[in-house]
């Protein structure tokens, strides 16, 4: 991970306690924080970038996930090739592994727009937790 990229995951993750704190779940409670980096295939930026607007869309009008924080970046790699990084609460932990027809759709279409990198998965998806804020 590069250095921009682990200061969006730090201020991501302090943004949901901060949000947690306010009101929102607490941690513990069946959310879960994914942490994605999609491997977007050079020229797909913009198509990907309509999609992943869309499938948050879908998350909202589903009530799957909590509203903020939601953090998309984009970025280029050593290699000169586009990523994405995105961050976000899922409102429980099983929505992933039982997600509508609707949201499975639109999946796959973000997936035939990144290309596998490095020996990862177009996207790729992992589960965080904050350990710390200050």
């Amino acid at each position: 991970m590069n250095g921009s990229m682990a200061v969006a995951a730090a201020l991501a993750l302090a943004l949901s306690l901060f949000a947690q704190k306010e009101g929102g779940e607490l941690p513990g409670r069946g959310t879960e924080t994914i942490y994605s980096i999609a491997h977007v295939k050079p020229g797909m930026e913009m198509r990907y970038a309509e999609l992943s607007a869309k499938s948050w869309a879908i998350y909202r009008k589903l009530d799957l996930v909590l509203p903020a924080p939601h953090v998309v970046l984009r970025g280029m790699d050593s290699e000169n090739l586009p990523y994405f990084v995105e961050i976000f609460t899922w409102k429980n932990a099983e929505i992933p592994d039982h997600a509508p027809a609707e949201v499975r759709a639109v999946w796959q279409e973000l997936e035939n727009a990144c290309e596998k990198r490095n020996g990862h998965p177009g996207i790729d998806f992992t589960e965080v937790t904050a350990v710390a804020v200050k």
